[in-house]
């Protein structure tokens, strides 16, 4: 509302002030227009009254000036430039007027033409000339005063219908501008109805629609996303919840089993064993969690270092070279020493985690192959192998928490479920790219693009 009142107001003072500017520029161009008109028509007139006078001194000479009675002056000079006669001033007091410009121009071409400053009369006057038969020029004067006078007479008038005018330019730029924005200000940004506008503001309408269109599918994807969230946030308690109760139930039954004196002292060491590796089950897992929570709130305290890939790749084969060889799967690393930006202890993460996926998802005596490439869109860390493969039902869904594609063989060769989360995750950190190639019961590829 305050923004419609303003862009009235604004409207009303733009409207108010081009037509106050066209209607004071119009005057003026007025004034101008009939001043020069009033100019012209005593330039006209004054010479049809020299043409009149010059064929009486003609005929009469001096005499006929002498009796003539006129508002304006009359001036007679002979061909020498001295004044023969003069009707408002002495003639021996009156220098030679051959210089005068009027009188130049009336012997060069018959007659002639001036307007300047009188000393003699003190004001601005215009002159004309006409050369007689006897080579006398006649001269008349007229002063520019009563233009003026005729002028003035007509611009008060003028003024009052100018202010006028801006009066009414005030009134109908207030009606304007209202009508303008009244239908503005009465549109209802929910559902604007386009039969209470008119036709200029119809794109506005347009735009309103369009944008509401558009944040009602952005609430839908929200709240779709949301609720996409939330689904992803029970599934992971429970899986959490899962994943954990499992060891701890494992550890308090063989606990509780040595407690009771249940176990003959022999199978001691046997039982411990069995709750160590529950208990590094479990602080693997809440590694791994700790990991994603870092990851996905990008506060991890790491520090960006140059790595080179090549080099990575190679330390973290020789860490698994002893699972692949307790499976009989060969390991190959191929490619160049391509260096990127990143924090090492995630990178080693996410390359561990692929290799170790390639290793604990292959088939006994299967292959793994490493490669770093660059091409034109940037560095390829990629990790293939010969294993069971995935479904492509299950290939969009790897990289979610705790979820496994072949559930069976999971059982059976452990893990978090949390592997290839972190890979993605890590790669999200690090503004690269993760791609899936894998084909069910043949292998799988999964290339990083830094």
């Amino acid at each position: 509302m305050i923004r419609i009142k303003k862009m009235s107001k604004r409207i009303f003072l733009n409207m108010f002030i081009i037509s106050s500017v066209v209607i004071a520029l119009t005057t003026i161009l007025t004034v101008v227009i009939v001043y020069k008109s009033f100019s012209n028509q005593n330039i006209a007139a004054l010479k049809g009254e020299l043409t009149a006078t010059s064929s009486g001194v003609e005929l009469n000479g001096v005499a006929f000036l002498k009796s003539l009675s006129v508002k304006h002056r009359i001036t007679l000079v002979d061909s020498s430039g001295k004044v023969l006669f003069d009707n408002r001033n002495d003639i021996n007091s009156l220098g030679n007027h051959n210089d005068r410009e009027e009188i130049r121009e009336a012997r060069e071409n018959g007659t002639g033409y001036s307007e300047r400053y009188s000393d003699t009369l003190s004001r601005k006057t215009i002159n004309v000339t006409k050369l007689l038969n006897n080579g006398d020029v006649l001269r008349l004067s007229k002063d520019m005063s009563t233009v003026w006078s005729t002028l003035m007479d007509t611009i008060f008038p003028m003024i009052c219908v100018m202010v006028f005018a801006i009066l009414i330019a005030a009134y109908m730029a207030g009606r304007v501008s209202k009508a303008v924005t009244t239908p503005i200000n009465q549109i209802d940004l929910n559902e604007p109805d386009r039969e209470k506008i008119y036709d200029e503001i119809e794109p506005l309408i347009d735009k309103i629609i369009k944008q509401n269109n558009q944040i009602d599918k952005q609430i839908e994807q929200l709240n779709m996303e949301h609720e996409k969230q939330d689904n992803l946030r029970r599934d992971f308690t429970a899986n959490v919840s899962h994943e954990l109760k499992t060891p701890l139930t494992s550890i308090s039954g063989f606990a509780e089993i040595i407690q009771n004196g249940m176990v003959k002292e022999e199978d001691i060491t046997r039982f411990a064993g069995k709750i160590h590796s529950e208990a590094q089950r479990l602080i693997i897992l809440v590694g791994d969690i700790i990991k994603l929570s870092q990851l996905d709130g990008k506060d991890i305290a790491v520090k960006m270092e140059p790595i080179d890939l090549y080099e990575t790749s190679q330390a973290v084969m020789g860490h698994l070279e002893a699972a692949a060889e307790k499976r009989n799967i060969k390991m190959f690393l191929s490619g160049k020493h391509l260096v990127i930006t990143g924090a090492e202890q995630i990178i080693e993460e996410m390359i561990f985690n692929l290799i170790d996926n390639a290793i604990k998802y292959n088939k006994t005596g299967g292959k793994i192959y490493v490669n770093i490439l660059k091409n034109d869109d940037g560095i390829n860390l990629s990790v293939e192998d010969t294993g069971i493969g995935i479904k492509d039902e299950d290939i969009g869904r790897i990289f979610e928490r705790f979820y496994r594609a072949d559930k069976s063989h999971s059982k059976e060769i452990g893990g978090t479920g949390l592997g290839l989360s972190i890979v993605k995750h890590g790669a999200n950190f690090h503004n690269a790219k993760v791609f899936v190639k894998s084909k069910y019961k043949e292998g799988t590829k999964i290339t990083i693009l830094f």
